[in-house]
């Protein structure tokens, strides 16, 4: 998507009855550089820069219904994701991911920040440790800890969060730099 496509701004919701027209006009969040689904569809304020040239905006309470968005094809076959939300500044992400059933990560490898997934549904298997996860299993892989490869016994959805960024570097099985946000 476009720069321009992901910063317009929409306009203001009409105040809900019973909330106060100031309170209302004024309950924006601090200025942030978010970016996925929640933060694309809700830039309410546009926020002058800070000098380094990209905008900020503010938000209010956002609501996604992630069912209504398409998933999108990441480069490595068989796995795609619904991208939430994104903190632009630190790498800090929540998406939805798919892996169809076989594809997996191909190899070992360490995250640049704390990993943490909650399985939705399917059965998604850390290949050498046997751990699997299963709806409603949750994951946390801490900062460093080398894991994988993993492999997807039957289509698989997890919401992934990272509370940095997800590589130190692009790993091999991703042709493009987009797919390691």
């Amino acid at each position: 998507m476009e720069r321009r496509e992901r910063e317009q701004l929409i306009p203001r919701p009409p105040r809900p009855e019973g909330v106060d027209a100031d309170e209302w006009a004024n309950n924006l969040s601090d200025p942030a550089r978010y970016g996925g689904i929640a933060a694309d569809g809700s830039r309410e304020e546009a926020v002058e820069a800070d000098g380094e040239g990209e905008a900020m905006h503010r938000f209010r309470e956002i609501l996604v219904q992630s069912k209504d968005h398409d998933w999108l094809d990441k480069t490595l076959d068989g796995l795609s994701h619904k991208p939430l939300w994104r903190d632009e500044e630190t790498g800090a992400s929540i998406s939805l991911v798919r892996f169809r059933a076989g594809s997996g990560i191909p190899l070992r490898h360490a995250h640049a920040s704390n990993q943490f997934m909650f399985c939705l549904s399917g059965r998604y298997r850390y290949v050498p440790t046997g751990l699997v996860l299963e709806e409603g299993s949750f994951y946390w892989n801490p900062k460093g800890c080398l894991h994988g490869p993993t492999h997807a016994e039957e289509d698989t959805v997890l919401l992934e969060v990272y509370d940095g960024p997800h590589y130190p570097t692009q790993p091999e099985w991703y042709s493009s730099a987009a797919d390691t946000r």
